[in-house]
C-alpha cells in the first residue's frame, strides 16, 4: 500500500511540473508600446474622472483640481512659446493617433486642429466617461495651467477634430 502511495505521489507530482507554465518576457514593437502607453493614459484619466463623479464632483472641478496640482511643474517665466510647445508635445503625445496640424500662429497666438481626439470614445465612454465630460474636465486642467502661464486656453471640437486656440495674455 506504501509504495502505491508513493507512486501516485509521484505521478502527481511529475505531473504538476510538466503542466506548470513556462513564462517568457514580452517583446513589444514600438507600435505596441505607444499603444499601451496610449490606452493606460486614457484609462488612468478617466478611471480618476469617474472616481470624482461618483463623489460628486464635477468634471471640471476635477479638471481644475490635476491642473492646481500639476501648475508645480510649470515655470512662467519660461515663456509663452515654452508654454505653447509643452502642451503641444503633451497633447500629441497623448493621442498618437491624432494628425496635428497648425492652422494660425504668430508670437502671442497659436491655433492648432488634432483629429480623432474622440477615438476611444467611439464605443461608449470608458468608466462611465462621456466625450463631453473628457472635454469639459481636459479644458478646465489646461487652462488652469494656462491661467498660471500668464495664457489663455480655449478649444472647439466637432466630431472629434479638436481646435484649440492659445494666447499670450
Amino acid at each position: 500500500m506504501k509504495t502505491l502511495i508513493i507512486v501516485l505521489i509521484g505521478l502527481l507530482s511529475t505531473t504538476t511540473l510538466v503542466a506548470q507554465e513556462s513564462f517568457a518576457v514580452p517583446q513589444l514593437t514600438p507600435d505596441q508600446e505607444k499603444e499601451v502607453l496610449y490606452n493606460h493614459v486614457y484609462a488612468y484619466f478617466t478611471a480618476g474622472l469617474n472616481m470624482a463623479k461618483e463623489k460628486g464632483v464635477s468634471p471640471e472641478a476635477y479638471g481644475k483640481y490635476i491642473g492646481e496640482e500639476f501648475k508645480a511643474f510649470w515655470n512662467p517665466e519660461a515663456g509663452f512659446a515654452a508654454f505653447v510647445n509643452q502642451i503641444m508635445f503633451i497633447l500629441k503625445g497623448v493621442n498618437p493617433y491624432s494628425e496635428m496640424e497648425i492652422k494660425e500662429q504668430n508670437e502671442k497666438m497659436v491655433r492648432f486642429t488634432m483629429s480623432n481626439m474622440n477615438l476611444s470614445f467611439k464605443e461608449g465612454g470608458p468608466f462611465g466617461v462621456s466625450y463631453n465630460d473628457f472635454l469639459v474636465c481636459s479644458d478646465a486642467l489646461i487652462s488652469t495651467i494656462a491661467n498660471h502661464m500668464n495664457a489663455d486656453f480655449s478649444y472647439k471640437d466637432t466630431d472629434g477634430l479638436y481646435e484649440v486656440t492659445i494666447t499670450a495674455q
